[in-house]
Formats: structure tokens, C-alpha cells, sequence
């Protein structure tokens, strides 16, 4: 019976205990809470956003008493409602006036009802204004936006020249915000300090939009231009597969041509046995040395369209020089002779011949010349070059 007792006290105290340590967990997690957002923050934050809604219905009341009047206006010409002062601050007294006289003249229910409509519409936007006046009277004013304009600047200004706070702390303490990316001018920025906690809120102000309506427009057009850089993209993929096509071809044709002509030398080789000066010409070679310039005027070579240089009309020019390659295998140019003051870069076309495997260029030290060696000689006989210098 003891035991009974005794394990029935036990139970309760450790329920007791659960409890209380509940208790105060709940009592530091409401703290942390509370030191994360102050309720001053919490405070400011909700007066801003009362502010910016009283600003939403009355741009919406302005919208309507203008279709409203609009359309009285439409009905009876010559006697229109004068709309001049009406904006968002409502109906002035003479124009409430104005309106009561019309009520009670109007014969037309319809009408009537139409104008009591305004003058209701009216009086509850003078009732918002009243509000969004006392609302602002509770908070430090605006900064109103200005062309130019950035969230972090206004931030920065207040927290340096308001607060006094030195930057690097006013830019640690920004940098916990969600700023707004984009400002338009007529934009309100509302900033709080205290506690050692910074907030800071954007509204619409007198601008067209609001704040969230220009970051959805905003992502519309990254959306739109991404989309564009996508259709361009496959668009260029298209024209390199077409050119990875062509390449194809022409490579398929510069085989066969190689294999004609190889098969022409063969024959060409067995006839110079019996003829000395048909076998100087068959282990010669022809070619004109031209710079870039030049060349591509002439036509004999094409400037490159995606980053290679072509071989064009190769008898587009005369191929003046000779050169007997069982005696020597190699060309020497000189930059003065073509006009050039040095010697950056040589290509020999066709391009079917390959630098440094059928061919190689040695540049002087000063850039003032340069060497074509042949490498394999044979490979260039009867050959017609053209040299390009630049």
C-alpha cells in the first residue's frame, strides 16, 4: 500500500518536472523570438503596411469616382460634372456641394444613383486620407526615391547621417535585410532603428506600380530575354551542325582531290624519267606571297567565318615565284618588301597543308623577316601556293 502510494507521488513528480522544463523552454524560445524581431520592428512593419494598403484604396476610390463621373458625363453633354480638382484627396466642399444639387435636381434614378455614388465613394476616401495621415504622423517620414536611386543607398545614408553609425557596421547590419533590387522615382523607403535592430520597408508611393508589381515585371522581361537567348542558341546550334555538315563534304572532296592529283603525279613522275626540265617542274612548286589584305581583295583567300581563314580562287593571282625543291625548301619573306613593319603570322593555302606537320614558319628575332620550310617536300610538288603575311 506504501509502494502505492510512494509510485503514484513518483509519477506526479515527474510529470511536474516535464512540465516545468516545458515551461521554460517555451519561455526562451519566446524570448529568442523576441530578441530576433522586436516588437517595435513588429510595430513599424505593420504601420507600413497599413500605410501602403490606405494607399491602394485610395487610388482605387480615385479610379472609381473617375468612371463614375465619366460616365455621368457621357450621358448628359453639355451639362458634364467639371472634374478639375478631383484627385485622390476626394471631392472638395464646393464640388460636394455641386454634386448634392445634382442629386436632388436628377429626375433619372439611375443617375441619381450614380451621382450619391460618387459623393459616398468620395467620403470614404476622405475617411482613408484622414487615417493614412494619422498613420504617417506615427512614423519618421519617407525617403521618396528619387531617379537614381538605390535601396542599400538610402539604407546606408540613414544608418551613417541619421543613426551615426559608422559604415561597415551600417553595411554588416543592411546585409541581414531583403532589399528591394530595383527602385522606381515616387517610391517611399521607410527605415527604423532602435534596439539595435535595423528595418526597413518600400512602398508605392507616388509611383505607377508597386514594389511587387515591378519585380514580377522585372522577371517577365529576364524570362522573355532568357527565352530569346535560348531560340538564339539553338538557332546558332542549327548553323554549326549545318557547318559540321558542310565540313564533312568539303573534306570529302578535298580526299578525292588529293587522290586525283596523287594519281596525276604518278603519271606525271613516269613521264618526267625521259625529260630533265618536265622533272624540275614536277619537283617544283609555284606561289605568290601577298599579305592578308590583299589576298582577301583579290579573292585568292576568304575571311574566315567562324575563326579559320579559307582558301578562295587560288589563280585569283599570278604565282610569279618558283622554287626547285631538290635544290632547296625554303622561302624567305621579308616584312618591308610587302609593306609591313613585321612579320606576326603566316599561312600557306590551300589549307590542306598543315603547319608544323607538312610545313613550318621561323621567325626572325626582330620580326623583320621570316622562313617557309618544307618539311615534306615531295607533298609540295607541282604545287600552286599562296603565302599570306600579316
Amino acid at each position: 500500500m506504501n509502494m502505492s502510494r510512494f509510485s503514484q507521488r513518483g509519477g506526479v513528480t515527474t510529470w511536474a518536472t516535464i512540465a516545468v522544463v516545458l515551461l521554460v523552454v517555451a519561455i526562451l524560445a519566446v524570448h529568442f523570438l523576441s530578441r530576433m524581431q522586436p516588437a517595435e520592428v513588429r510595430s513599424f512593419q505593420e504601420l507600413v503596411n497599413r500605410v501602403e494598403k490606405l494607399n491602394t484604396q485610395i487610388s482605387e476610390r480615385e479610379q472609381q469616382i473617375s468612371g463614375l463621373v465619366s460616365r455621368y458625363n457621357e450621358s448628359h453633354p453639355g451639362n458634364e460634372i467639371d472634374t478639375t480638382g478631383m484627385s485622390s484627396m476626394g471631392l472638395t466642399e464646393e464640388q460636394a456641394q455641386l454634386l448634392a444639387n445634382r442629386v436632388a435636381q436628377e429626375k433619372d434614378l439611375s443617375y441619381r444613383g450614380l451621382l450619391q455614388e460618387v459623393i459616398d465613394v468620395s467620403g470614404e476616401m476622405n475617411k482613408l486620407t484622414q487615417e493614412l495621415a494619422e498613420v504617417k504622423a506615427r512614423l519618421r517620414p519617407p525617403v521618396v526615391v528619387q531617379k537614381g536611386d538605390t535601396h542599400l543607398g538610402i539604407s546606408l545614408k540613414f544608418l551613417t547621417e541619421e543613426i551615426g553609425m559608422n559604415e561597415e557596421d551600417a553595411l554588416a547590419m543592411i546585409e541581414k535585410e531583403a532589399l528591394v533590387p530595383e527602385l522606381l522615382a515616387g517610391f517611399e523607403v521607410w527605415n527604423y532603428y532602435g534596439e539595435g535592430v535595423f528595418g526597413t520597408f518600400v512602398t508605392q508611393g507616388q509611383a505607377r506600380i508597386t514594389p511587387n508589381e515591378l519585380q514580377r515585371a522585372t522577371k517577365r522581361k529576364i524570362d522573355a530575354e532568357r527565352q530569346t537567348l535560348i531560340q538564339e542558341r539553338n538557332q546558332k546550334q542549327t548553323e554549326v551542325d549545318e557547318l559540321e555538315s558542310r565540313k564533312t563534304e568539303l573534306q570529302q572532296q578535298i580526299r578525292s582531290l588529293e587522290e586525283e592529283r596523287t594519281a596525276m603525279l604518278q603519271q606525271v613522275t613516269a613521264m618526267a624519267s625521259t625529260n630533265d626540265s618536265l622533272s624540275q617542274e614536277l619537283n617544283s612548286l609555284k606561289y605568290h606571297i601577298g599579305t592578308f589584305k590583299d589576298l582577301e581583295r583579290s579573292g585568292a583567300i576568304r575571311k574566315p567565318a567562324f575563326g579559320k581563314w579559307n582558301t578562295g580562287d587560288i589563280e585569283a593571282v599570278d604565282h610569279t615565284g618558283s622554287l626547285d625543291l631538290r635544290k632547296d625548301a625554303r622561302i624567305v619573306i621579308n616584312a618591308s618588301s610587302l609593306g609591313l613593319e613585321k612579320v606576326e603570322r603566316i599561312l600557306v593555302f590551300p589549307r590542306y597543308f598543315h603547319e608544323d606537320d607538312d610545313y613550318r614558319v621561323e621567325l626572325s628575332s626582330d620580326r623583320k623577316s621570316a622562313t617557309v620550310v618544307f618539311e615534306k617536300t615531295s607533298k609540295f610538288n607541282l604545287s600552286r601556293l599562296v603565302i599570306a603575311v600579316g
